[in-house]
C-alpha cells in the first residue's frame, strides 16, 4: 500500500513572507497541527504549533536565570506578542522533508520516527500534492489488525 492511498490531498498550506500571527490563526481556524510553506508552487518548509510554541517558551538560560519563567503566563503572553510579528520563515523547518505518492506506507511511518515529525509533504513531479500524518498511518494500520 502506498502514500497515496492514504494522504489529504486538501493541504493548508502559507508562503514564507506571512507572519505567525496569520500563521496561528491558520492553524486555529483550519483545526490541523501544521501547514505546508509554499514558496511560488514549490514546497519550502513545514510549520508547526509546537514550532510556534517551542518559541514561545522561555529557553534554559531564561529558566536557569529566574525560574519565574517557569510560572509566569505574562511572560509567555509577551514573548508571543513579540513573535506574531515574525515571517513564518523565521521557524518554519527546512529543509522540508518530503515523500512522493508511491512512497511505502511504512517507509513513510518509519521516516516519521527516526526524523522526528509527525507530517510529510507529499510532492510529487515538483508539485505539492497531498499530506500524509502518523495519525494516518496509526489509523491505517489499526484498521488493517482488527
Amino acid at each position: 500500500m502506498k502514500i497515496a492511498d492514504i494522504m489529504t490531498k486538501q493541504v493548508h498550506t502559507i508562503g514564507p513572507d506571512q507572519t505567525l500571527k496569520e500563521c496561528a490563526e491558520i492553524l486555529r481556524k483550519c483545526h490541523v497541527n501544521g501547514l505546508v510553506v509554499v514558496d511560488g508552487g514549490t514546497v519550502t518548509g513545514v510549520i508547526t504549533k509546537a514550532d510556534i510554541f517551542k518559541a514561545v517558551l522561555p529557553g534554559y538560560s531564561d529558566i536557569i536565570e529566574d525560574t519565574h519563567y517557569m510560572v509566569s503566563f505574562e511572560y509567555i503572553e509577551d514573548r508571543a506578542h513579540r513573535l506574531y510579528d515574525l515571517r513564518v520563515r523565521d521557524l518554519m523547518g527546512t529543509p522540508p522533508i518530503t515523500i512522493t505518492g508511491d512512497t511505502p506506507i511504512v517507509k513513510a511511518g518509519s521516516l516519521m520516527i527516526l526524523r522526528r515529525v509527525k507530517q510529510l509533504p507529499v510532492v510529487d513531479t515538483g508539485r505539492l500534492s497531498g499530506i500524509v500524518t502518523l495519525t494516518d498511518i496509526i489509523n491505517y494500520i489499526t484498521d488493517k489488525i482488527k
